[in-house]
């Protein structure tokens, strides 16, 4: 079932890295530029509308510490990266990264409304402890010396204000760091790259913070891009704890690994202060249209768990691939074509919209949206074996088109953005779409959507499934006196109707006759389902973020709807708890309403 009454963010739209692919095009003749910057930012390409400028740091022009060319033995003579200072007494050259700054300057120029971030891998080679700007020695301590702090706030924020002052170009965010808690930085590397310690980002920001802000600027830090989830959640939790969170405008992490449990941390900590949150930098190896579509996967759950303003690709060209990127080419003879995962890619992004809401769909496996007239419903539904069928619950949406009006685009090893339109059939209000194997495909409709007000309580009568924070594909379910999490399957144990008793408090009554109930007077962290009426019967809800809820004891108002051991595995059982319990990040104590029907109050959007 698609439900356009559980909003699980606005969405902002999608991006990607310059670094480094702009370094190398931003050589090439004005009309390949034009085409391929056309290619990434139009309605009809990829329809990027964000992205990441790097701020090169610089290596020794003597290389007294590095060998020369060091990163042409790894990531490529593409990874140099022009700094803007030679020391701390010369002038700023300008004139330096004027290939980065041309691709960045078209893009403006033909996506007036892009969102720009600055960003640093690391600081100029003369502020670090090895004199290179690849890493430390060792590559798991600081590179950045101390006593050079305030020199590189000064070089970041002077390279932001140039950009503002000279171009007219506002970044959003500054991120100073890039995956700085691992050991992968190391000198005579091969890109530029600077451990910090988080007890170093912390005292880092503190002295950024200041030197922003009197810039005159609207620029935010935006912190701390680590390589995965679990780092960030790690990383985020210790400016919490050191009171630096206030520093930070924009919370941003990478997925090149982690599980759907951090990325739902993530997110609530992001929503709990208030924070933009973006997925900053991804991508994945893999062969032909199945590692791209492995790719999509993770998108799907970035979407859906981390819950981003913003999702971002991290290379748009190059060479020696088809999956780290949308374009293939040769930066030097300025040769360019579109790979497979252009068109995957754009299953997503040229249909789903800055200013789309996503919506939730708990099938992994898919992905929904609606814009803000509620008048468009876009579905992408993937698919990664043998020839698949989904079938959609579209019920809670008004005045279905005829499947006619209904536009489908498939991408499949043999296709490209292909009409699917004869895959898909309309009953009702049940859409059935046939999907070859290894394909993804993109369903436009034409809906009737109903308002509702965001995060509203219950109405008395309303049946929801209640889904875990963490797992969107399982449900609570009772069939006897257990209480469990079990796959969806919108049958009677899972369909929970709600009924107000009054004084703020709502009890749950499944489709089978049984009620949850809670034994916290007996001192039982269990919950039962039973027939017969008790006063442990009552529980409060209280709002989160979005689609997600408290659900708590009336009685012991401490203690909310707990995962067991905090497992989202199906069969486990669901008990209350402590809902602080000492833990920053409680997902596993927090619930999605989803509701089966309309409420009441409900208006239609004419």
């Amino acid at each position: 079932m698609v439900n356009p009454l559980v909003v699980r963010q606005h969405f902002d739209g999608w991006g990607v890295s310059l670094c480094w692919w702009a370094g190398q095009c931003g050589k090439w003749s004005d009309e390949k530029m034009d085409e391929i910057i056309t290619w990434l930012v139009s309605p009809t390409g990829l329809n990027y509308s964000h992205f990441r400028y790097n701020i090169g740091g610089g290596d020794d022009p003597e290389n007294r510490h590095c060998d020369l060319h060091h990163m042409g033995r790894g990531k490529g003579l593409r990874a140099e990266m022009e700094g803007f200072k030679d020391s701390s007494d010369d002038t700023y050259h300008w004139d330096r990264d004027a290939a980065q700054r041309k691709i960045m300057l078209k893009i403006k120029e033909k996506r007036p409304d892009a969102v720009f971030e600055a960003f640093s891998n690391s600081c100029p080679y003369y502020m670090t402890y090895s004199g290179c700007v690849g890493g430390s020695k060792n590559g798991g301590s600081d590179n950045l010396r101390p006593e050079y702090y305030e020199e590189f706030a000064h070089y970041l924020v002077d390279v932001c204000k140039h950009y503002k002052d000279e171009y007219g170009i506002e970044f959003k965010t500054l991120e100073p760091f890039n995956e700085s808690v691992t050991g992968f930085w190391y000198a005579n590397g091969s890109q530029e790259g600077c451990h910090f310690d988080y007890e170093s980002q912390i005292k880092f920001v503190r002295v950024l913070a200041p030197i922003l802000k009197a810039s005159g600027l609207n620029t935010v830090i935006s912190a701390a891009d680590e390589t995965n989830i679990g780092l960030a959640v790690e990383g985020f939790k210790r400016f919490i704890a050191a009171d630096a969170d206030k520093y930070v405008g924009q919370w941003n992490a990478h997925t090149y690994s982690g599980n759907n449990v951090d990325r739902a941390r993530f997110s609530q900590l992001a929503h709990e202060t208030g924070k933009d949150l973006w997925m900053s930098e991804t991508g994945a190896g893999g062969n032909g249209i199945g590692g791209n579509l492995s790719m999509t996967q993770r998108l799907f759950d970035d979407i859906r768990y981390i819950q981003p303003d913003a999702w971002m690709d991290w290379q748009y060209m190059e060479e020696v691939n088809d999956q780290w990127c949308t374009i293939r080419g040769s930066f030097a003879e300025q040769t360019y074509y579109k790979v497979k995962n252009y068109y995957v890619r754009q299953q997503c992004s040229r249909f789903i919209k800055r200013g789309y809401d996503i919506i939730a769909s708990p099938c992994a496996q898919s992905l929904a949206a609606v814009n803000a007239a509620r008048d468009t419903l876009v579905i992408v539904a993937l698919n990664e074996g043998t020839a698949a069928t989904h079938q959609i619950d579209l019920s809670l949406f008004h005045k279905l088109p005829s499947r006619s009006r209904i536009l489908a685009y498939r991408t499949s090893e043999s296709e490209d953005l292909a009409n699917a339109l004869s895959s898909v059939k309309l009953d009702g209000k049940t859409l059935t779409l046939s999907m070859p194997p290894q394909s993804i495909t993109t369903l436009v409709i034409p809906v009737h959507a109903v308002n509702v007000e965001p995060m509203a309580l219950p109405h008395n009568g309303d049946e929801f499934l209640i889904i875990p924070r963490q797992e969107t594909a399982r449900a609570i379910s009772a069939t006897g006196s257990k209480v469990t999490l079990e796959n969806i399957d919108y049958g009677k144990a899972q369909r929970w109707r709600v009924t107000d008793l009054g004084n703020g408090t709502y009890s749950f009554q499944n489709a089978l006759g049984l009620r949850l109930t809670s034994h916290r007077s007996t001192n039982d962290s269990s919950l039962t389902a039973q027939k017969g009426q008790t006063h442990e019967q009552a529980f409060r809800i209280e709002p989160i973020d979005f689609a997600n809820y408290k659900i708590l004891v009336a009685d012991e108002p401490a203690y909310a709807f707990d995962l067991t051991n905090a497992s989202s595995d199906a069969g486990n059982t669901i008990g209350t708890w402590n809902y602080a319990d000492g833990s920053t990040t409680p997902t596993h104590r927090q619930w999605m309403l989803f509701p089966l029907t309309a409420p009441q109050k409900a208006k239609k959007n004419r």
